[in-house]
């Protein structure tokens, strides 16, 4: 392969986001306090930076790679190079050219550098793979001139003929309501039927019409490192039995009490970079990370990982507590399930427990767990499936259809009502299955009015209607 150097400063972006700028995570970065592109000197990667990236990748994969990949690497105040996140637009999946061991294999970059002083920072690099050539670019960061962001993108899988969909939604955004910003990535149901939606610069409140913003200025939420005028980017959230809200951003995480805001951080408790988070019925509190699963019961903290458990591996990527008290927890080395004292491994099972990673699950009414499965090495092994009472699996799919072998889900949510699965398919946008008639319809953002292909997260409301946090706004399904 042939390849262009590195081009600093080419384009100038008005980005605005989270600690991860991009939605494929990586979280091997030990660091937790960064800037993004800051520093009065820049941090600049060597001289040999493109020959020992290229050393590093799957040259196989080398040879058919097209398109782009933009990437988020944290350089530290001794500049080793980490990959923080990354955004895959190529036909060759990361993991198949080796893209986090070319980054973090490259030789040290000359640091940020601010009054004197080395600082960590993140520098974004956009990698553009055409006729076997290579050409990198340097994304800046104008943070002074920060706009609202979205991302709309193009689907991977053709959706549904148009004429053959049975929903329509409608979009809220930044240019139609009162929604802060576009790029949205989590929302909930209170117990009130107030809609809490997390974006990526505060939190909205909707009741009815009426919507409502909390960020950084009136309340305890934190604002981003790079812009003081921005909030921090809300990644997760859930409501637990006593309607208090709780929302992370990274390594914060928020309580609200419907009066007060707690913030909870590494100072006054275990938590590290958060994944995912659960709520049982007792109103415990679980939070999956690298380092295992946090827990907190109101009062006190506790952690399961490998020290103390046999948990397979500390990567934790899913948690759930089912009616009979059992704890599951998903890692990305296989699962267990924790009844009492007794511990179940399953990757010896014959069940698809040991075929993918726990991501998200639900118990519906009757006692069945719906599981959502992770595989990156082989995604016609992940999906979702359904453990029924009697101890039976059923997979959930298509058939004849690539619709679970190509990406994965996001979230899911089973409408018991109306027996209707919805699922959030990453870089498709929506599928709704019919269950009782075994019908299958794909939304995205070409076919219908759903704007992203970055669905993120699902609620439905007290008058059963289904919500939907995406890249490119919320989408509320319109009733019949």
């Amino acid at each position: 392969m042939k390849y262009i150097t590195l081009t600093i400063g080419l384009f100038i972006v008005n980005f605005a986001f989270g600690q991860h700028l991009y939605t494929e995570k990586y979280d091997e970065c030990k660091l937790s306090r960064f800037c993004l592109d800051c520093g009065d000197t820049k941090a600049e990667p060597p001289i040999d930076f493109v020959t020992d990236f290229l050393s590093s990748l799957n040259e196989k994969s080398l040879k058919k790679i097209k398109g782009s990949i933009a990437v988020q690497i944290l350089i530290d105040s001794i500049g080793k190079p980490c990959l923080l996140s990354a955004q895959n637009e190529t036909n060759v999946k990361s993991s198949k050219i080796k893209l986090q061991t070319g980054i973090n294999n490259t030789n040290n970059w000359l640091p940020a550098i601010t009054k004197g002083k080395a600082e960590s920072a993140s520098v974004s690099l956009l990698l553009i793979f055409e006729d076997g050539k290579l050409v990198i670019r340097r994304r800046n960061f104008d943070s002074k001139n920060q706009s609202n962001m979205k991302s709309v993108g193009t689907s991977d899988i053709k959706g549904t003929r148009e004429s053959k969909l049975s929903e329509s939604w409608t979009v809220y955004n930044q240019s139609n309501s009162k929604l802060p910003w576009d790029m949205s990535r989590v929302v909930l149901t209170d117990k009130n039927n107030t809609l809490w939606v997390g974006t990526d610069n505060g939190i909205a409140v909707m009741k009815g019409e009426n919507i409502e913003i909390i960020n950084s200025n009136n309340s305890k939420l934190r604002p981003t490192k790079y812009n003081e005028n921005q909030t921090s980017s809300i990644r997760g959230g859930a409501v637990d039995q006593l309607n208090n809200k709780w929302f992370f951003g990274g390594y914060e995480l928020y309580k609200f009490d419907n009066k007060n805001w707690t913030v909870f951080d590494s100072l006054n408790s275990p938590i590290g970079w958060m994944r995912k988070i659960h709520v049982d019925k007792k109103n415990n509190l679980f939070l999956t990370s690298s380092k295992g699963v946090v827990k907190y019961d109101g009062n006190s903290w506790s952690i399961i990982d490998t020290s103390n458990s046999k948990l397979p591996s500390n990567k934790a990527s899913g948690v759930f507590v089912d009616s009979k008290e059992r704890l599951w927890i998903g890692t990305y080395d296989g699962n267990i399930r924790i009844d009492n004292d007794n511990t179940t491994d399953f990757n010896n099972s014959k069940s698809p427990l040991k075929e993918g990673a726990i991501s998200q699950m639900h118990e519906d009414k009757f006692g069945n767990l719906w599981f959502d499965l992770y595989n990156n090495d082989d995604k016609s092994k992940g999906g979702m499936f359904i453990l029924r009472t009697n101890g039976q699996w059923e997979s959930i799919r298509p058939k004849n259809s690539k619709l679970f072998t190509v990406n994965d889900i996001n979230n899911f949510l089973l409408d018991e009502d109306k027996n209707i699965l919805w699922i959030a398919l990453n870089s498709v946008g929506l599928i709704k299955y019919d269950i009782t008639n075994d019908k299958w319809e794909t939304y995205t953002n070409e076919n219908s009015n759903v704007p992203s292909i970055h669905v993120m997260q699902l609620t439905k409301d007290k008058n059963g209607i289904i919500w939907a946090a995406t890249f490119a706004g919320l989408i509320k399904l319109n009733a019949e």
